[in-house]
Formats: structure tokens, sequence, C-alpha cells
């Protein structure tokens, strides 16, 4: 019986078709590439939101996070990032010092490490997400001086922004924006609404809400 092997240009053919398959898929892949980083940003966001509350809750101390810095109008440029400070008060209310995460200070007796109260998602930033671009949010007055520009967590783990802060929504709001999408004529943002009571909503203007908290508070909610 006669044993027959593949020719050179069945070879040829397999390896073509391969090729083919592979160039489809990682095209594929890279355009849906700043789609996954804009997600991943948003959920890191929401996470630095959520572990602020739960340490508020678990130190007796305010919490903070300060937003530093915007791109500016991210459908208007190729500048990507945004920038915010993670931080913890010295008291439980109407906190006089701020310290950056973690908090050491009690320990070291100087805010010695930061590195996990700085964020930026800018060129070389310590979570640089290239096309994903926090836009410039609506003015925060924050609670008593000093906290402009802040949500700002109670031992309880509520937002004690006032009232003003929250719109008529009932929420704070942060927007993540796709700018790879915008460039071809895609609105893809990642919308953070953040309630009064410190719970955390993600919704996405494609459609899909991103979280199963859908309760907002009014902005009458109180402490």
């Amino acid at each position: 019986m006669m044993r027959r092997g593949f020719t050179l240009v069945e070879m040829g053919i397999v390896i073509a078709l391969i090729v083919v398959l592979a160039a489809i898929g990682w095209g594929s892949t890279r355009d849906q590439m700043p789609r996954y980083r804009l997600i991943r940003g948003a959920k890191e966001l929401k996470g630095d939101l959520t572990n602020l509350k739960n340490l508020a809750v678990m130190s007796n101390r305010e919490t903070r996070l300060i937003l530093m810095g915007s791109p500016g109008p991210c459908a208007d440029s190729d500048d990507y990032g945004g920038s915010w400070f993670l931080q913890a008060g010295n008291r439980s209310r109407g906190s006089t010092d701020w310290e950056f995460l973690p908090i050491d200070t009690a320990v070291e007796g100087v805010d010695a490490e930061q590195s996990e109260g700085r964020v930026s998602m800018g060129e070389d930033g310590n979570r640089e997400l290239k096309d994903v671009c926090l836009e410039p949010w609506d003015p925060l007055r924050g609670p008593g001086s000093g906290s402009a520009d802040s949500i700002v967590f109670s031992p309880r783990g509520w937002v004690r922004n006032p009232s003003a802060d929250f719109g008529d929504t009932g929420y704070l709001r942060l927007t993540l924006t796709n700018q790879a999408a915008g460039r071809i004529g895609v609105v893809d943002k990642v919308h953070l609404l953040v309630s009064r009571a410190g719970s955390v909503r993600m919704h996405s203007t494609l459609g899909h809400d991103l979280t199963d908290n859908l309760v907002g508070t009014g902005t009458s909610s109180t402490e």
C-alpha cells in the first residue's frame, strides 16, 4: 500500500490560510483594544472609589478622591489620560490634614509612602491607558473647605458632598471616553455614577449597563 504525504503546494495553501485567519483575528483584536482599555479604566476608577468607601468605614476616618487633571475636550484631542489622588483624613469629620494612601503617618510619623495614592492614566503614568480620556468634570464644591473637586466618604460609607454636587440626577458623574472610537465617529463612553450612599454604577453609551446597581439617591438625601 502506498503512503501519501502532503505536497509542497498543499502545505503552502494550509500555511496561507493560517496566516489569513491570524491576520483577521489580529485586526479584530486590535480594533477592540481601546474598548478593552476603556472598560478596564472604568473598573479601576470604580475600584478606587469603592476602596475609599470601605477604608473610611474600617478606619473611622474620612477618605477622598481628588480629581487632579484631564487632557481637556477628549473628542478634540489625541491627548489621553487623566489623574486623581486617593487620600485619608485625620478625623471622622472635618479633617484638617490628609495623607496619601497607603495610611502610614500614624506609624512612621510622616506620609512617606504615597505609591497607592497617586493615579495617572497618561503617558508613562502608573496606569497608562492609551486612547482613554477622563473628561472634564462638572465643578465639585466638596464638603467644608479645601475639598474642591473631591468626592469625600464618611465613616458610614456615605458621600459627604453637598446636594448641589449631585445635580438633578442624584449622582456625581465622572466620564471616561474611548478616543479611538471617537476618531471614526463612534461615541463610546462609560459614565461612573456615584450615589449619596456611596455606591457606584457604570453605564456605557453603547447601551450596556455594566453593573447591577440601578438605584440612585435623591439630591435631598443626607447622612
